[in-house]
């Protein structure tokens, strides 16, 4: 039987409310301070939810010449800048030194809601002054592969492009795909993960609208995300991005690459249950670690981390508790688990790749994010996870499990290693 080929991560591009690019990022995950704040882009007082983590400082011009960055949405923008950091930081540049032809590269980009906040811009000119002042780039910006078709104009990358809709799993589900790609023979490379841009009034009053974001701190922003805290109250939206190179390792290591971490396990299950609550009992988000772990040839009990999806809603954190309590048994009471959305908010369809963005570096560097605001854990969230983390810790981190969960009962759960 011919050996499985090994995905490697090679290159790393997070564009994060917390910090843009791989040093601005671990600069923000290191000072655990939460950016969420009362959204400026418009007027929130319509809401009950009124606070978002916003990226302010992202400027297309230092990622594109100014022509690019006026036919393309923040959308494309977003994964523009996070894709080609991802490239610069793996420095792959296809058919030089090694690596694989342009033909050999993929790309697997996960978006819940791809250029819709664009499309609503677009949506308010028109009846406002009619079709003549919507922009000619709308039909060829709102749909989930325009992100990525353009990233790959830009970096002349002929694979095959796959966009996910997976709502929060997105990302992590593109992983996934990626990984069986290469590992299938299919490509050799890929850039992977997600981008989410959805502050728009429209898009986010229709969460607000369904009650899942979180409304009792619009005076102390900060303090809104609390991932697994008895005082949550829902999700705090945020946008960003996370692509990763993953590369199959026989191709990284004959271009001499740097790995950050291994891309060990996937799995992914639906709940079949309702479009806005989980199971309650968890029992399909723990199939889907399972899974993951089984693909990766671990045991529950090598698992060093969990970084677990915990969106700060109610219903959805007690649910993952016990997800992660069924799939990982005895080894949930040694094992350190913490929720990062904090850290980033919740940007949705990015959220699994910005957190795979975190499980490779702390493969990488032995420190992992704590949870910030937890202050008061959930009782029995507290009695299910007895190793929550608050603060970042610093240890050897060999196996980590990452869980995503999205509206529909999408889940989808990813295992990383260290590159041996």
């Amino acid at each position: 039987m011919t050996e499985r080929r090994r995905v490697w991560i090679t290159g790393l591009g997070p564009l994060t409310p917390s910090g843009i690019g791989v040093d601005g990022f671990r600069r923000g995950l290191r000072a655990a301070r939460s950016p969420v704040k009362r959204i400026d882009r418009f007027d929130p007082s319509p809401f009950r939810s009124q606070v978002a983590a916003q990226i302010d400082d992202f400027d297309p011009l230092d990622h594109m010449d100014p022509r690019t960055a006026r036919a393309l949405d923040r959308f494309s923008q977003f994964a523009l800048a996070a894709g080609r950091a991802a490239m610069r930081d793996a420095g792959l540049v296809p058919a030089e030194r090694g690596a694989p032809s342009a033909q050999r590269i993929g790309i697997y980009l996960g978006s819940a809601l791809g250029g819709i906040a664009f499309a609503e811009i677009q949506h308010e000119r028109y009846l406002e002054r009619g079709i003549k002042a919507v922009s000619p780039t709308l039909a060829l910006a709102v749909f989930g592969g325009a992100a990525p078709a353009n990233l790959g104009i830009a970096l002349d990358v002929r694979g095959p492009i796959l966009s996910t809709a997976n709502s929060c799993a997105s990302g992590a589900v593109a992983i996934g795909e990626a990984l069986g790609a290469i590992r299938a023979g299919e490509i050799d490379a890929a850039i992977a993960g997600g981008v989410e841009v959805p502050l728009s009034p429209l898009a986010f009053g229709a969460f607000d609208i369904i009650r899942a974001l979180g409304h009792g701190h619009n005076d102390d922003p900060t303090e809104a995300a609390r991932p697994f805290d008895r005082d949550r109250d829902g999700f705090v939206m945020g946008e960003g991005a996370g692509l990763l190179v993953l590369e199959a390792a026989d191709v990284a290591e004959r271009r001499g690459a740097r790995a950050y971490a291994e891309v060990m396990g996937y799995g992914a299950t639906s709940d079949a249950h309702h479009m806005v609550q989980p199971r309650a009992d968890g029992s399909e988000a723990a199939r889907a670690a399972t899974l993951a772990m089984a693909d990766a040839g671990v045991e529950a009990h090598g698992i060093d981390y969990v970084s677990a999806h915990a969106s700060s809603t109610p219903i959805g954190d007690i649910a993952e508790a016990r997800a992660l309590a069924r799939a990982l048994g005895e080894r949930i009471t040694r094992v350190p688990v913490s929720g990062t959305k904090a850290l980033t908010g919740h940007p949705l369809g990015a959220t699994g790749a910005i957190e795979a963005v975190m499980c490779a570096l702390a493969i990488r560097e032995g420190i992992v994010p704590g949870t910030a605001n937890l202050q008061a854990p959930d009782d029995e969230i507290a009695e299910l996870l007895p190793c929550l983390i608050r603060e970042p810790l610093r240890g050897t981190y060999r196996r980590i499990l990452s869980t995503s969960f999205g509206f529909g009962g999408l889940n989808a759960a990813l295992v990383f290693g260290a590159p041996a």
